[in-house]
């Protein structure tokens, strides 16, 4: 089984490549894009993140230790995706 960092690797090389063929003119307006929509919802997002860990946070405290430790396990999870 290829591990967890080589298909990282593999995937950043193969979008390089890819994003080395997109002319110039064209690479500049994807970006420009994307920097309008990251402008639009961006604020949008960061308050949504920021309520659900303050949700978090707020059942933590209420439900007491171990539920704070199944949420944490549950983050770290998510985040090794």
């Amino acid at each position: 089984m290829i591990s967890r960092w080589k298909l990282t690797v593999s995937a950043a090389v193969k979008a390089k490549r890819a994003w080395d063929r997109i002319p110039p003119e064209k690479r500049a307006k994807a970006l420009e894009s994307a920097k309008t929509q990251v402008r639009t919802h961006g604020p949008t997002v960061a308050k949504k993140t920021a309520v659900g860990a303050q949700k978090a946070a707020e059942a933590a405290a209420t439900h007491g230790p171990v539920i704070a430790r199944r949420i944490a396990a549950a983050i770290e999870k998510s985040r090794k995706r």
